[in-house]
């Protein structure tokens, strides 16, 4: 009676929408991101829609860039010669890329602006205390595609 009771229990819980999926960035992924430069910050945020808490991590990289588009070209040849291929070219506002190792993660490179960062203030701050060229920084988000995962 006590299996019945469970079993009814869980199948109840499945169709009411009560079941919870977290989706994670490969770590593998995160280190091929990190490799693009020197790591300024580094933080995790949590979305939630219908179920899924994507974790979406964010990085801000050095590029050595001359300005703000030379910087994510820098970051998108490095990647590239990982093999990650370039989904979405937007400059200079965005760039999305995938690689075939990882097929539901994606890395979307941004140019540096301090409003992509305005809930993270302690990377603010490390970035004023250490950087006197923003423009040579490249924004990272990395998380999981929920579409295909």
């Amino acid at each position: 009676m006590m299996a019945i009771t469970l079993l009814i229990g869980g199948v109840l819980v499945a169709s009411c929408g009560l079941t919870h999926t977290t989706l994670r960035v490969d770590p593998a992924v995160l280190n091929e991101a990190r490799s693009i430069g020197g790591v300024l910050g580094e933080s995790t945020s949590n979305g939630y829609y219908e179920g899924t808490t994507d974790v979406i991590t964010t990085l801000v990289v050095g590029t050595r860039g001359k300005n703000s588009t030379d910087s994510v070209k820098k970051a998108m040849k490095h990647l590239g010669g990982r093999g990650w291929k370039t989904t979405n070219e937007n400059l200079p506002v965005s760039v999305t890329m995938e690689s075939p190792n990882w097929e539901t993660n994606e890395l979307v490179l941004r140019p540096f602006d301090p409003m992509y960062l305005e809930n993270e203030p302690e990377i603010l701050e490390a970035i004023n205390r250490a950087v006197t060229n923003p423009e040579a920084l490249v924004i990272v988000w990395a998380w999981v595609d929920g579409s295909r995962a």
